[in-house]
């Protein structure tokens, strides 16, 4: 391993933590499978974009995994633990899945800023032209793999140039697109605090998770660390670069089940407080019916016993004609 190619180890390292978290990322897919196919029967545009997403994820996600791993195993029977060029077949492939996973990514994350701003197209043009650029930042990147040998001078290379362009057109977009859906998220939040309807501290913690998931928050923080390291021409980069294609899977399938579980923001259109009233007014809501259904019992006693009372009056009444006796118990003329 001494004689190892400048990045191995971060390499190997990376391609051992992508492949546990592919394991969240599974997990979650499995969820997102058995949602989608509960509503198969009645698809719509939106389930139909929902499941050309899960299932192209899925598969260049996949893909990447199995080929990062099987570069990583083989690279064991090499002296010097080489895991190959990047402009390889294995390697060129490998690459291309992330660089065109993070596209769909990109338009799906400005997919949910659309739905979440009410279908307002002004709000996602500027998002929606970086997804276009960054499209066609993929597509310079795999020409320019195909180009590069080994990773000694990978630095200051075309390659390198491409992947600093497209890891920041994605960042850009996911920065807006994580502040958009937040800044919605909590301003409708305070619109409801401010009708009273639930309290400032009622669902706190399950509100920040809430915003955290929807914005695709966490895949913003790997892209930002991604650059970080790239800039400062570290290897560690290798690692996050690794971790991309199953962090996107893992954060977006989230959002995906919530969105097919209907406990998203934004997805009610006669509603547009609907979701984020949900994980606040549990409680409230709860009591509110709680109330409304003892009421309701109250009434139906009530209700049940003037019945009870009336019918056993009227028995009383046919038992006291039967005797001669009037309904008021007097006796009648003979």
């Amino acid at each position: 391993m001494d004689t190892a190619q400048p990045g191995t180890k971060e390499t190997f390292l990376g391609a051992f933590l992508a492949d546990m978290l592919y394991g969240f990322y599974l997990a979650a897919f499995i969820e997102c499978c058995t949602l989608l196919w509960r509503k198969h029967r009645r698809p719509n545009v939106k389930q139909l974009y929902l499941m050309a997403t899960t299932g192209s994820m899925f598969i260049l996600i996949t893909t990447n995994i199995i080929i990062s791993t099987y570069r990583c195993v083989i690279a064991f029977d090499t002296a010097d633990a080489d895991i190959g060029p990047p402009n390889s077949l294995t390697g060129v492939i490998m690459n291309s899945c992330w660089l065109f996973v993070t596209p769909i990514a990109d338009a799906f994350i400005i997919f949910r800023t659309f739905v979440v701003w009410n279908e307002n197209w002004w709000i996602i043009l500027f998002p929606t032209i970086l997804c276009v650029v960054g499209l066609g930042s993929s597509i310079w990147n795999v020409i320019a793999l195909t180009k590069v040998g080994a990773y000694a001078g990978i630095w200051g290379n075309t390659a390198w140039a491409a992947v600093n362009t497209f890891l920041s057109v994605s960042m850009a977009i996911n920065v807006i697109c994580t502040a958009l859906i937040s800044f919605r998220i909590l301003h409708m939040r305070h619109q409801i605090v401010t009708t009273g309807a639930v309290t400032a501290t009622a669902g706190q913690g399950m509100h920040v998770v809430a915003v955290i998931v929807e914005s695709a928050a966490l895949y913003t923080l790997m892209l930002i660390a991604t650059i970080i390291t790239t800039s400062r021409g570290s290897f560690v980069n290798f690692v996050f670069l690794s971790l991309l294609p199953p962090t996107i899977g893992a954060v977006f399938s989230y959002i995906i089940i919530r969105v097919s579980r209907g406990t998203s923001y934004g997805d009610d259109k006669d509603s547009s407080m609907k979701s984020v009233s949900t994980w606040d007014a549990g409680r409230s809501r709860f009591e509110f019916i709680n109330s409304r259904t003892q009421n309701t019992m109250g009434m139906l006693s009530t209700v049940g016993t003037g019945v009870q009372v009336q019918l056993e009056e009227q028995e009383q009444g046919k038992r006291g004609a039967e005797h001669g006796v009037g309904y008021y118990g007097l006796k009648g003329a003979v």
